[in-house]
């Protein structure tokens, strides 16, 4: 069994947002609260340490108190290059030498559920996988998926490659699909316009009424 402590997080914020007007997306409103902080609120709990993945506007990300890894080789590459910085940001540092899996979690859906890592984690050794990513109600979720750290040379592979996106590794590392269920009709919505952002105000209750 993996244990918590075990596991660190890197919230994935480092995209361009260019279909909501290059806004910075993680920053935008939700209930009167940035989404980035709906997400830290629900996937903080859940790794032993938290990191951001941010390619601008640093220092307006700083408030959130959390560090902010950026891209290793070049901005903009895609998640993928995100999660391969956040794995070398852990397995360099001195001060997380027991993190041995990465959780990732999208800095544009807000709603998701606490139990997300507890289900990939749980997977992982039942299945023999070294990765293991969510399928909710048929669709699946990439970037809410958990990285055994030993995977780090084959994603930097992949990038070398041309790969940008984790969906597209997944056959070739044996990844496995998670089911996971989520009753609030926002669980994984994913905010990329302003039209999305509107609709998440009817779809996410704000904190105090907001479950799954």
């Amino acid at each position: 069994m993996i244990d918590t402590s075990q596991i660190g997080g890197v919230i994935l914020a480092g995209g361009k947002a260019s279909r909501m007007g290059f806004r910075d997306k993680a920053l935008q409103p939700l209930h009167g609260e940035a989404l980035l902080a709906h997400v830290i609120d629900t996937a903080k709990p859940q790794v032993a340490s938290l990191v951001l993945s941010v390619n601008h506007n640093a220092p307006h990300y700083q408030g959130f108190g959390l560090p902010i890894v950026a891209d290793h080789v070049q901005n903009y590459a895609g998640p993928l290059l995100g999660i391969f910085s956040a794995m070398r940001w852990f397995l360099e540092s001195e001060q997380h030498r027991d993190i041995k899996y990465l959780a990732c979690f999208a800095a544009d859906v807000p709603e998701f559920p606490g139990h997300v890592v507890q289900a990939l984690a749980r997977a992982m050794p039942m299945k023999s996988s070294t990765a293991t990513y969510i399928c909710h109600r048929g669709q699946i979720q990439p970037l809410f998926s958990l990285w055994d750290l030993t995977l780090v040379d084959t994603v930097e592979a992949a990038l070398a490659e041309g790969l940008n996106g984790p969906k597209l590794l997944f056959d070739s590392i044996a990844a496995t699909a998670v089911e996971i269920d989520g009753d609030s009709p926002g669980a994984f919505f994913n905010i990329n316009r302003l039209e999305d952002l509107q609709a998440a105000t009817l779809l996410i209750g704000k904190k105090s009424t907001r479950t799954l």
